[in-house]
């Protein structure tokens, strides 16, 4: 024969708690603590452990913490690695200056002075051994070299003169202009003017010369001035 289960009060304001399996029921003055200082405590004690080990391993490897510092590309013997530009950035980059000494006649010299660009070419080299007029001044040295010049001023303001091309021929001598004057054989002549942009002149220069082969310089501004390049006569 079973019995009923015996009347149980249910917990309540001022019933305490029925002792549950497995837990001793608290003493006299004793309270359980909270969930939640029962969850920091565990979390606690789990943080420690963790802390240890890892000390334990750093300990082992004898790993530590380094600080990286960013460094000059390493050298290679002379030649220095070269920096990797940003990303969207375009890289600058410099173009080996066009060869203006001793080029081909018909070949295009430009000269640069500021904003102003000038440009001249050689386009024809000829040799006569006397004189081109009725004077008979045959030359001295040998023959007359004729060079036709086109100077074209491309920007700005520039000048032309005939005393700003040199003929230097092999053997070293030089002549101007002034030493065929009275030649005739640089009929039409290059004139000396002033140039604005857009304008351009065109002429013959002879020189007294013992020789065809050499080269013509190009000076622009006259005697002083700075040779910017020469185109080679045979």
């Amino acid at each position: 024969m079973s019995y009923p289960p015996s009347y149980q009060p249910q917990p309540g304001p001022g019933y305490p708690m029925p002792p549950q399996p497995g837990f001793p029921p608290p003493g006299p003055g004793q309270s359980r603590p909270p969930g939640g200082r029962r969850a920091a405590l565990w979390l606690a004690g789990a943080a420690a452990v963790v802390t240890v080990g890892l000390v334990a391993l750093t300990e082992d490897t004898g790993t530590t913490n380094a600080t990286t510092t960013a460094t000059q590309p390493v050298q290679d013997g002379d030649a220095a690695q070269p920096l990797q530009g940003r990303p969207g950035r375009e890289e600058k980059t410099t173009e080996a200056a066009a060869e203006t000494f001793g080029i081909p006649v018909g070949t295009t010299i430009t000269h640069r002075d500021g904003r102003n660009v000038t440009t001249a070419v050689v386009r024809s080299v000829k040799a006569h051994r006397e004189a081109c007029n009725s004077l008979d001044v045959d030359p001295k040295q040998g023959m007359y070299v004729v060079v036709d010049v086109l100077v074209v001023q491309t920007k700005g303001k520039g000048s032309v003169n005939p005393l700003d091309f040199t003929f230097v021929a092999d053997d070293g001598t030089s002549a101007n202009s002034l030493s065929s004057m009275f030649s005739g054989c640089d009929d039409p002549s290059l004139d000396a003017t002033d140039l604005r942009a857009g304008q351009k002149r065109a002429g013959k220069i002879a020189f007294d010369a013992g020789m065809k082969a050499g080269t013509i310089e190009w000076a622009p501004g006259g005697f002083g001035a700075d040779t910017v390049g020469s185109w080679t006569t045979k």
